[in-house]
């Protein structure tokens, strides 16, 4: 089964905010696991493809500097304000997802929903 744009988009935006500090820890992959089966439009995925929707979307952040590629594709592919809610969801859900508050991740929030088009200022 193919990765739905939705799932690849969230994955990258969670991804980018988890590692905006320049840290990620394996709660953050199995928080990010745990996002996906409680929101109804991505909780049909199959555990592969959110692994290895998680696993792109980490290589791709990881290799792109100031998140600029990742935040291309999402930009790119989610129009729909109901698609655009649920890739800020994510990303809301990285802020925490290893106990911690960093501004790094709080700023790569901020810049994901400058990238759909959302003012920044409600996240």
């Amino acid at each position: 089964m193919a990765i739905s744009t939705l799932l690849d988009a969230c994955a990258r935006a969670f991804a980018m905010v988890a590692l905006a500090d320049g840290k990620l820890s394996p709660a953050e992959e199995h928080r990010f696991a745990r996002f996906v089966a409680g929101e109804a439009a991505l909780k049909s995925s199959g555990l592969a493809d959110v692994k290895a929707a998680w696993s792109q979307a980490v290589r791709d952040v990881k290799t792109s500097p100031s998140f600029g590629g990742p935040l291309v594709v999402i930009r790119t592919e989610i129009a729909s304000p109901a698609d655009k809610a649920i890739v800020m969801r994510s990303g809301q859900a990285a802020l925490v997802a290893d106990n911690k508050f960093e501004l790094q991740e709080s700023a790569a929030l901020r810049t994901l929903a400058e990238a759909l088009g959302l003012d920044p200022e409600k996240f």
